[in-house]
């Protein structure tokens, strides 16, 4: 019996189609196949016909099972893709069953499993399915199965009205209909969806959007469209058109039930003409590469698609030939009501609805993960009747911003699609594969690496395009390889993928497939995992593709670098472009070394690829190896240097044009630098604690401030952002610091501090890689200080290595202590390290003194030494640094130098060294008789390696103890490993480090680090340093916890 009227929202679906039969008998339901497996000749259903056979099977299921009534018992239906789900699904209303439309996909374990969770013993079949039938009762001898009638019996003759005189207040939490996960990490999960649920999808479609807007959901389309569905209806996608044809009347088209193929759907389209259609991601792309299909395409008023992403290319066609609109549609939460974008080009965006509580949270990089809050009205939430324990829930979905339109979000995976490196890179993949699968070769690609130190690519082509008498899998890899350099270019350096780590499916595995048509990521590398271990087995470099002529010419040598640098690395730049500020890294730095020593190259070594860090560089270091001398003789390590402190220092304004000071003497406004790394956060936490600090501008690439709250949060602290704290985006190596000019004259009236902390860590590149971003920001922070209102006071991290280069004989001639490095500046290079990170930090202290000398601006150095993990439980100390680094290889060789190697253990916990900083920083705030000061950073109390040891030796002894050996013995033991694999650079990270522990045993300028530094300047400006514990063997056993090798 239908209810009268009900209001929107508190509708059940049995008593709308029971109410309609008598009201409005002929409205179309749907456009069915006239029979089974023809696609065209097509008839209309009318809804008087499916009240009749949904009446017809309520009085079946009475008769096979009797009537519950109470939604206690389960019946499973595994049926032929037609109008029979809907059907099943309202009879099982009807007659008080819950019903389970398991995925006609599983294996007989997963309906085994889903039976058992969800306690059914109760099973209907379509005789197309009775193979699935007898495998599950074979499994389950408890489940009774029975075939259900045609749907030509059904409708065969009237059938009695099946009562149903419940209300939705009755049978709102009471469960509707029983979907399932899709079992990509195991079984598929049973998810209950209830009639509560159903009213809330009902509602969603009458929430109000602006005018002339299109919503982002098929339920806005009219009786007067037709709307095809590619989905089968065992999926809430699929059943999701059947249920807008019941409440909202809007008709669809279903596709005769054998397998999808772009002539099938292209006939169907063909033969219903639909005005719309709603396709997952894979067929659309099958649909645009066959001219005729694409014709098809261009005749719908809007495609619809949902599921997962969409190629760029392919959505770039359809949008060019009709309307293109994301759909997003959960199984758990219903439909996410959104609108399409207003610019054509934004296809892939979503613009969410203010009123279905979407708030998009930060997770790292620029990605957010949409989380639904419950709002004030949870009942049109279907999320919440799905979950009514739950206040908010977490999506797992990634979303990236559009760059320009903030209210615009583009999917970008999930959190578990994210790759994890074994160096604790993280990459997700999603949009390397949509480029890589937007080539008509390409069906899927699935880009692994979990756990490896690298990235690597499964291809599954589309065989019908592939001609594989004539393409080996070589050819096709050279085919398509221009694409996957393509999606290598949008990627981060970490996620590239080389030419050698590509391999093809195989035409007997295909790739398993979700029933929207999304890629089981885990599924495909459970099953390929072999393929997988032999991909990272091939050496990095084989036999290169191309080579150098013979006697080639500097221009011969130029290319040869170009390709070569592509086809190691993946990294594209011109040929005077930094490499290293273009992406290159440590491990591309070792594969390109050894690329070139397979080139014929030998004495290649990657310290000589440091020092020559461009295309051009490396093409004349070759000449020269090949005709015995380079053009023109190289500048000397001093004359570069003082060079480069020229070009910063001879355009510093002069005192007089610097403007007056105006400084308060109350609180301080702070810029804060680097404030998302380890030290920066440290520093951003005693900042916004300190009462003496008004305001704190934290400078970050992204300018968001959840990036810097979740900073905080990876290091243990605090992540609420205060009021006192903004978060401003920066590009340090642009003019004005790549800050709007509005903020920019903004903080030039209220700053009066600038500690910049943000620097590359990176003790291999040579000087000239650090000036474009690095060096250009001091100079760019000096004229801020000089045009500032309040003269700002400039403090620049610098570090030991600055005066690491110090010899014993030059402490004679000091006013200082003989017996210590003096807190002074110098001008002379001598005193700095041979590497170009700490002759970047001299460069920089160079130029801030004359900043104070030239122009006035008061500046301060902290020579800051090796930092070391937090003090207490919380905190991480980075794995990549050197010590960690060293103590992860000595696990892996069994070996562990018994000295550092002349490094006095002077080490400072960087949470205090953070409170160290900002109490000199406070000091010099209060002072300007000495407009330039310096500060040495390091432990006053140093402590020796040797009494770090056991805390090591306690943690690895239950594996047999490590050997203590000397540290050139250690160092020599790596030395013999000449050509490292993926493996050893996994297993052994010192070996990316290698110039650095060398440099300890050759007793050059590393080893002169051992000479103790003057604190005495420090320890009178602040408090934390004169009471600063020495390292202990506690802290030591804190931090290998933490590591956890």
């Amino acid at each position: 019996m239908a209810t009268v009227n009900p209001p929107i929202g508190k509708r059940l679906m049995a008593d709308v189609i029971d109410s309609l039969a008598e009201t409005d008998p002929e409205r179309k339901v749907c456009a069915m196949p006239k029979s089974p497996g023809t696609p065209d000749e097509y008839v209309d259903l009318p809804i008087r016909k499916l009240a009749q056979a949904i009446n017809y099977t309520a009085w079946w299921i009475e008769k096979q099972f009797g009537k519950d009534g109470s939604f206690s018992e389960t019946i499973a239906y595994i049926g032929a893709n037609d109008v029979r789900y809907l059907v099943m699904v309202v009879a099982c209303n009807k007659t008080g069953y819950k019903p389970l439309l398991s995925s006609t996909r599983n294996s007989q374990a997963a309906h085994v499993r889903l039976f058992e969770m969800t306690g059914c013993s109760k099973l209907c079949y379509s005789p197309e399915k009775q193979q699935n039938a007898d495998e599950i009762c074979a499994a389950a001898p408890h489940v009774a199965s029975v075939e259900i009638p045609s749907f030509a019996d059904m409708i065969a003759q009237e059938s009695r009205p099946y009562p149903f005189i419940s209300t939705i207040e009755e049978v709102k939490n009471k469960v509707a209909f029983i979907a399932h996960s899709s079992g990509t990490t195991g079984f598929p999960k049973p998810i209950q969806l209830t009639f509560g649920y159903f009213g809330a999808l009902d509602h969603g479609a009458h929430v109000p959007i602006p005018p002339g807007r299109v919503a982002g959901v098929p339920d806005r389309l009219t009786p007067d469209d037709l709307i095809l569905s590619t989905t089968p209806f065992f999926h809430l996608m699929g059943f999701s058109l059947l249920i807008m044809a019941v409440f909202h009347g809007i008709p669809c088209v279903m596709l005769p039930d054998k397998p999808l193929s772009t002539d099938l759907v292209t006939s169907v389209l063909t033969t219903t003409k639909p005005t719309a259609a709603l396709f997952p991601p894979c067929i659309l792309e099958d649909l645009c590469a066959v001219p005729a299909s694409r014709q098809a395409l261009s005749k719908l008023r809007r495609v619809y698609f949902g599921g997962g992403p969409l190629s760029p290319e392919v959505g770039r066609q359809v949008s060019e030939i009709t309307h293109l609109v994301s759909f997003l549609g959960m199984t758990e939460g219903g439909f996410v009501l959104s609108l399409r974008p207003e610019q054509n080009e934004d296809w892939s965006y979503f613009e969410w609805s203010s009123t279905f509580g979407i708030k998009m949270e930060h997770v790292e990089s620029g990605l957010h993960e949409m989380v639904i809050h419950r709002t004030q009205t949870p009942e049109w939430q279907p999320i919440f009747h799905t979950f009514p324990e739950l206040d908010r829930y977490h999506t797992k979905d990634l979303y990236l911003e559009h760059p320009e339109r903030p209210n615009l979000w583009k999917f970008h995976g999930r959190l578990d699609d994210v790759i994890v490196l074994n160096n604790g890179e993280k990459f997700n993949p999603v949009t390397m594969e949509k480029i890589i699968e937007g080539h008509p070769l390409v069906a899927r690609a699935v880009v692994v690496g979990l756990g490896r130190f690298q990235t690597a690519l499964l291809i599954e082509p589309n065989w019908r395009q592939v001609d594989t008498e004539s393409h080996s899998e070589a050819d096709f890899i050279d085919i398509v390889w221009p694409t996957v350099a393509e999606g290598n270019r949008i990627s981060p350096a970490h996620g590239h993928v080389l030419e050698n780590k590509i391999a093809l499916a195989s035409p007997d595995k295909p790739f398993a497939t979700t029933p929207k048509g999304s890629t089981q990521r885990r599924l495909v590398a459970d099953s390929y995992k072999d393929e997988i271990d032999a991909l990272y087995a091939r050496p990095d470099v084989e036999d290169l593709p191309f080579a150098l002529p013979p006697s080639p010419t500097l221009e011969d040598i130029v290319s040869f670098v170009q390709n070569l640098v592509l086809h190691v690395s993946g990294v594209t730049c011109g040929d005077d472009d930094d490499l290293y500020n273009s992406g290159l890294d440590s491990l591309r730095t070792i594969r390109l070394a050894s690329a070139l020593k397979a080139a014929g190259f030998q004495d290649i070594t990657p310290q000589m690829v440091y020092v020559h860090p461009s295309i051009n560089k490396i093409a004349t270091l070759i000449h020269a190896l090949l005709y015995g001398s380079e053009n023109g003789e190289a500048p000397s390590r001093r004359e570069r240097i003082d060079r480069l402190v020229a070009k910063y220092t001879d355009s510093l304004p002069e005192k007089a044009h610097v403007r007056n000071i105006c400084r308060d003497s109350g609180k301080l406004t702070v810029v804060l630098t680097g404030s998302t790394g380890s030290l920066g956060s440290y520093l951003l936490d005693s900042l916004r604690s300190n009462p003496s600090v008004r305001k704190v501008y934290c400078l970050t690439r992204d300018g968001k401030p959840e990036t810097q709250a979740q900073a905080l949060q990876n290091r243990g602290l605090d992540p609420t952002i205060p009021d006192k704290v903004e978060v401003v985006q920066t590009s340090l190596g642009e003019r004005h610091l790549g800050i709007q000019d509005t903020k920019y004259q903004e903080m030039l009236q209220s700053v009066d501090t600038i500690i910049h902390n943000a620097w590359r860590m990176d003790f291999n590149i040579p000087v000239e890689s650090f000036e474009p971003v690095h060096i250009r920001a001091v100079h760019s922070l000096i004229e801020f200080c000089a045009q500032s209102s309040h003269r700002a006071h400039l403090h620049f991290l610098s570090s030991i290595g600055a005066v690491g280069g110090w010899s014993t004989s030059a402490l004679s001639s000091t006013p200082a202590s003989p017996d210590a490095i003096p807190e002074l500046p110098f001008d002379d290079c001598d005193v700095t390290l041979r590497q170009g990170y700490s002759e970047a930090k001299h460069i920089c202290e160079r130029i801030c003194l004359a900043a104070s000398e030239k122009s006035g601006v008061p500046t301060s150095v902290h020579r800051v030494g090796q930092i070391a993990g937090s003090s207490g439980e919380s905190g991480y100390w980075n794995q990549s640094e050197w010590l960690p680094a060293l103590i992860a290889t000595s696990k892996s060789i069994g070996k562990i130098p018994s000295s550092s190697g002349g490094f006095a253990v002077d080490w400072v916990p960087v949470d205090l060294l953070a409170k160290i900083i900002v109490d000199v920083v406070q000091v010099r705030s209060k002072t300007q008789e000495t407009p330039f000061d310096v500060f040495h950073l390091v432990n006053p109390t140093a402590t020796s390696w040797e009494g770090l040891l056991p805390p090591i030796n306690a943690l690895y002894g239950q594996e047999g103890g490590l050997e203590t050996v000397s540290m050139e013995a250690w160092v020599q033991e790596l030395q013999h490993i000449k050509t490292p694999t993926a493996d050893d650079l996994l297993n052994k990270p010192a070996l990316k480090l290698m110039p650095f522990y060398e440099s300890l045993v050759a007793g050059g300028d590393l080893a002169a680090l051992s000479v103790p530094l003057d604190v005495r300047n420090t320890k009178a400006a602040s408090a934390t340093m004169r009471v600063l514990p020495p390292i202990s063997p506690d802290m030591m056993a804190t931090w290998l916890r933490q590591w956890g090798f």
